[in-house]
């Protein structure tokens, strides 16, 4: 047992591994939970014996807690980070000094602890894999916690505990738990959120957000965090995707009308968006849904394809609500994943009217007193923004044509996140006059206040444009790399608001669409969506399904008599087909009871019985009628009972017996001699 003392440090670095995988601790929290442990590891690598220093250790570790508390919960914001960041140290002070088996019982146990915080606030496929190395790593550690008890009692050189046998019940674990969530009810609690969220974005990191401030200075950053996928609705041709990208290429979040300073804001009493919920498993019209899987964000705030009405199918755990902006909002922030299925494509601006060229529109009632003195508001920048509307297209306009018009120019700028007009005292009028180069917010607000000056009621609205295609998982991927600022203004004639987007487009994702680490990427976000689809999302409808469709397939087997022996004409495939499934079960059937033995016998430790020992099982098979091994009899004592029947046999007996007890109790080194001696024996017994 050279290594058996790093054996207790596995459900530490275990541990740690399946929290750093969360995602919701900073960089920096994660690097300060495997100082403890990696201090650990190299006193234990160094064999230092710290046990005169206990006192002093642990006074350092409770001055350190004292000091970090309030950084945590300043930075953190939860009591999760600070238990979390305790069981760490405490678990490095651990294996640092000299312990027994008690200490290394509380290893384990506080290895648990931390593990059990990691399994109840996230549920991706990474979990999934350390989880199985939990289950493994804590295997090895009861096995060797069990093990040296008994080995210790042994002569000579202590043997090394049978770690496949770890692997065995690991995989057994996993067996018994894919039947149990496969065939176990589903059921749903509907639990509150935890007291902690995911690690949002920040600064001038890219994201969606209720407000736009044009005097934001500093390059705007990336963010991949994903916000969404989005799956066509079953059964749509693949031919139809690209008609279906142009419908839904944008996401509709909130509306932001009201100017101030250099600042789009949202207004209270802005009307509530057109929605309703529809009862789960209907679908209106027999129309299928474009079914939406949403990410935990930072805001509260859906956004939608453009829709005439759209219908929403969503959890009731946590329900929907109106907001300001007529934005379509959480009723509090959700815990995790989030599943939605949108009907309503069919109507306005559906996919045929889309691909004909009709502009997306929204059908709102234009608003009446203040409200529209402030949608032709255009603050300090409007005499810069009029000469320029003026210069590009003059003279007496219909609000699309003008609004198109303006669009074109605005098109031919260059789209940068360098924020090159964000330090100006006015940024609107340095962009068009100057740089000519910004990111949306400047496209989106310049063209606004352009429409406002010309009397055309307008605003800037916030949402995503929509993200690649992944081939790989049939699903468009949605980022927050991808939100974006547009406009909507009302055409009187129409009575519809219709949209407007000046903004250049912008270059491709190329760390999704281009080269080999590209599609590696884009299989592991299939790979995840899948499990998360099919495996976390796993519900007692999709098990109903299941078991209907299952009980289907036999009631139609039942059912046709073609795979009747009398019935052999005209069968055609159905009756081998059906020889073929019983030969198949048969065979499983068959395998399953001879090696019945070997299965049952792996669970046991250290069992001293003849059966309990695979080297015997062929003279066990020779004498199972003559002389089976009776109830607790050890092997010994079964082999001393085969020397009474063959008084000839009784020294080779013997000396099989003391192999076999060699090789139970821990003797890999001479299996090989037990073999040959069982081999030689069998040719005196009867088949």
């Amino acid at each position: 047992m050279k290594y058996s003392r790093w054996t207790d440090h596995l459900p530490a670095w275990l541990a740690y591994g399946a929290v750093a995988t969360t995602g919701i601790y900073e960089p920096w929290e994660v690097g300060w939970m495997a100082v403890p442990l990696a201090a650990a590891a190299s006193v234990e690598a160094a064999r230092l014996d710290l046990g005169r220093w206990r006192r002093w250790l642990q006074t350092l570790v409770v001055l350190v807690l004292v000091l970090e508390v309030p950084i945590l919960r300043r930075q953190s914001g939860g009591v999760l980070a600070v238990v979390v960041h305790l069981l760490f140290m405490l678990m490095g002070l651990r294996l640092a000094l000299p312990r027994e088996l008690p200490q290394r019982r509380q290893l384990l146990l506080m290895g648990f602890l931390l593990f059990l915080t990691t399994a109840i606030s996230t549920s991706d496929l990474e979990f999934m894999g350390w989880a199985v190395a939990w289950a493994l790593g804590t295997s090895i550690v009861l096995l060797q916690q069990a093990w040296e008890p008994s080995a210790m009692l042994r002569r000579g050189p202590t043997p090394s505990p049978p770690y496949a046998r770890a692997l065995r019940w690991t995989l057994a674990c996993l067996f018994m738990g894919a039947a149990f969530f496969i065939f176990l009810p589903r059921i749903t609690l509907g639990l509150r959120p935890l007291p902690w969220t995911v690690s949002a974005f920040s600064g001038s990191a890219a994201g969606l957000s209720d407000s736009v401030d044009l005097g934001r200075t500093g390059r705007i950053s990336g963010n991949s965090e994903i916000v969404m996928r989005i799956q066509p609705p079953q059964g749509m041709p693949q031919s139809q995707i690209p008609a279906l990208a142009d419908r839904i290429e944008l996401l509709r979040g909130v509306v932001l009308e009201q100017l101030d300073g250099a600042q789009w804001k949202t207004l209270v009493n802005t009307p509530r968006a057109l929605w309703s919920v529809v009862p789960a498993g209907i679908w209106p019209n027999q129309e299928p849904p474009l079914e939406m899987t949403l990410e935990p964000s930072a805001t509260p705030i859906l956004a939608l394809p453009y829709s005439q009405s759209p219908m929403l199918q969503s959890p009731r755990s946590i329900p929907l609500t109106g907001g300001p902006g007529s934005a379509i909002r959480w009723a509090y922030q959700p815990p995790g994943r989030q599943y939605l299925n949108l009907f309503g494509l069919d109507r306005q601006g559906g996919i045929a009217a889309r691909a004909s060229g009709a502009p997306l529109r929204v059908r709102e009632p234009l608003p009446y007193g203040p409200r529209r003195s402030i949608l032709l508001y255009t603050g300090t920048q409007g005499p810069v923004v009029r000469r320029f509307a003026d210069q590009t297209a003059p003279g007496t306009l219909p609000p699309r044509e003008l609004a198109e018009r303006l669009t074109a120019r605005l098109r031919g700028f260059t789209y940068t996140l360098d924020n090159p007009s964000g330090s100006a005292a006015d940024p609107i009028a340095d962009f068009l006059e100057r740089s000519q180069a910004g990111h949306c917010e400047y496209f989106a607000s310049s063209l606004a206040l352009m429409l406002r000056s010309r009397g055309v009621y307008a605003r800037v609205v916030n949402g995503y444009r929509l993200g690649p295609w992944i081939s790989e998982g049939g699903y468009f991927l949605v980022t927050q790399n991808e939100a974006h600022s547009w406009v909507e203004y009302y055409d009187p004639d129409a009575a519809y608001w219709f949209v407007a987007d000046p903004t250049p487009p912008a270059p491709p994702n190329a760390a999704l669409t281009q080269g080999f680490m590209g599609a590696v990427q884009r299989w592991m976000d299939a790979v995840r969506f899948r499990w998360d689809r099919h495996v976390v999302r796993f519900s007692g409808e999709d098990q109903s399904t299941g078991f209907d469709w299952a009980a289907s397939k036999i009631s139609a087997i039942g059912a046709d008599k073609s795979w009747q022996l009398g019935a052999l004409k005209g069968t055609g495939p159905a009756l081998p087909i059906s020889i073929g499934v019983l030969c198949l079960a048969t065979a499983i059937a068959a395998v399953f009871w001879r090696t019945r033995a070997f299965w049952m016998d792996q669970l046991s430790v250290g069992g001293k019985g003849p059966r309990n020992l695979r080297q015997l099982r062929p003279l066990l098979r020779r004498t199972r009628k003559s002389l089976p091994p009776k109830n607790g009899e050890t092997l010994r004592a079964w082999l001393l009972r085969l020397a009474t029947e063959k008084p000839d046999r009784e020294a080779a007996l013997r000396i099989l017996a003391a192999t076999a007890e060699s090789v139970a109790y821990g003797g890999r080194s001479e299996e090989r001699a037990l073999k040959t001696l069982v081999k030689a024996e069998l040719s005196h017994w009867k088949r």
